[in-house]
């Protein structure tokens, strides 16, 4: 493996300190522009809003690096981060560490909040186990779905990982038309998700302030939210 990268992501009192590598043949192990135009979203999102006191959960899937679900953690969400075991080993352990030390040594507003993350390894492909424990009042993604075979895997994970009141995020750069376009329709067809997106301007409107983030970067990552209709 190379070297690792340095990447710092910074957005109102949002501060966070990631290595990943970008020379190896796992695609997770790179901060991908989805998941940083993602995280800024979020971010902007829900700055006002308080999970804390509602005690409110958040899991991230293919968390990669780590980048939007700890900025799901630094808002106050008790947030898992998941990938596939070499990930894990190789990235997410080592940021989501550094950053909760990071979270929890600097002042608070309230001093006694202890910022919560775990880290776990979860295959889409196999069975839920008892290690995880839906319903999560958030479910967070970026660049999960790159290949077909991983769709019908993906949405059903959304699917047992969610309640009729989670609320579904995810972030996609439209590298493959027809993956997307499947994933959304298995999500609807399949399983019933309300599906919306995100209108463009409504991003490049909370991501104004944010200078390296042009234009042509915005148009090519969707965001779409996704919640289970109460039947």
């Amino acid at each position: 493996m190379s070297s690792p990268e340095e990447l710092n992501f910074e957005s109102g009192n949002v501060k966070l300190s990631l290595i990943q590598y970008r020379n190896t043949f796992n695609h997770g192990t790179t901060v991908w522009d989805s998941s940083v135009i993602t995280a800024y979203y979020m971010q902007s999102l829900l700055n006002s809003y308080n999970p804390i006191k509602k005690n409110m959960t958040c899991i991230e899937l293919g968390s990669g690096c780590g980048l939007l679900g700890l900025v799901m953690c630094s808002l106050g969400f008790e947030t898992t981060l998941t990938d596939l075991a070499a990930v894990v080993d190789d990235v997410l352990k080592e940021n989501v560490r550094r950053n909760l030390f990071i979270f929890n040594n600097q002042p608070q507003n309230n001093e006694n909040f202890q910022h919560k993350a775990y880290v776990k390894v979860l295959d889409w492909t196999t069975q839920l186990s008892s290690d995880f424990t839906p319903p999560y009042d958030y479910i967070v993604a970026s660049d999960c779905i790159y290949s077909l075979d991983l769709i019908p895997y993906f949405a059903k994970c959304l699917y047992d990982l969610s309640g009729d009141k989670s609320v579904i995020v995810c972030g996609m750069e439209r590298r493959d038309p027809i993956v997307i376009d499947n994933f959304l329709n298995e999500c609807k067809e399949k399983y019933s998700f309300n599906i919306s997106k995100i209108p463009v301007s409504k991003v490049k409107k909370i991501l104004k302030r944010i200078n390296n983030l042009n234009d042509e970067k915005l148009t090519q990552v969707e965001i779409y939210r996704l919640k289970k209709i109460d039947v």
